[in-house]
């Protein structure tokens, strides 16, 4: 078997997970064209196909024609082993540690979808818009059957803006009147002294409905 004329490949210069220099096992090495193992003779890579076909022709040798496609470039590749066994386990090593190192061990958890609010929870002017769902879903609707009711999808809209509007903050709106209750009071007399006038009053009877509605929504 003589080489195939190219430059000889070192062994010190390749993956060493292409190479296979085992104690009391066959040399194997990759072969740099078609990437599959084979043994070594020699230092050369033994003669093998590369799985390519090939034009018929008219035979010049008796016997059956390998089978396998055309004699790949890579056969008889020389290779220098310039390392020996031990160096190469620790080159192997090295190599398969930190490929180990780059995968992550910690698992990537998809985000749960939020689950929707128990009918508790929800405020209490929903109330009508769910009984009527409840009422619908109990009936025989073939097209809540078939999936594409679209009665079920109105009131489950109309419940969802009901309720975004129910427990959209009074806070702003209390905190305006309760400033402007503070500056009246600062500049009226009755009120400083313990009998407040009509404007104090409506002020305070203002902030007092609104924090009723506000408990009342949020019980």
């Amino acid at each position: 078997m003589r080489h195939n004329g190219r430059t000889p490949l070192k062994a010190s210069q390749m993956r060493p997970e292409h190479l296979s220099l085992r104690e009391n096992e066959p040399r194997l090495a990759v072969c740099p064209d078609c990437d599959t193992w084979h043994r070594l003779k020699r230092s050369m890579i033994l003669p093998h196909r590369d799985g390519t076909p090939v034009e018929k022709t008219e035979r010049r040798y008796f016997g059956n024609k390998p089978s396998g496609g055309r004699r790949c470039d890579g056969s008889a590749q020389r290779i220098v082993i310039d390392i020996t066994p031990e160096e190469w386990a620790e080159r192997l090593l090295a190599a398969e540690t930190t490929a180990a190192g780059r995968r992550t061990a910690r698992p990537i958890r998809k985000p749960r979808p939020q689950a929707a609010p128990a009918p508790v929870q929800m405020p209490a002017a929903t109330r009508p818009l769910r009984e009527q769902l409840a009422e619908h879903l109990q009936s025989d609707c073939p097209r809540c059957r078939a999936g594409s009711c679209v009665r079920v999808i109105e009131l489950r809209q109309q419940i969802r803006r009901t309720a975004e509007i129910a427990s959209a903050p009074a806070v702003p709106i209390y905190g305006q009147l309760r400033t402007a209750f503070r500056e009246h009071r600062a500049s009226c007399t009755p009120c400083k002294n313990g009998t407040p006038c009509d404007a104090g009053r409506k002020l305070a009877a203002r902030m007092t409905n609104i924090a009723r509605e506000q408990l009342a929504r949020t019980a």
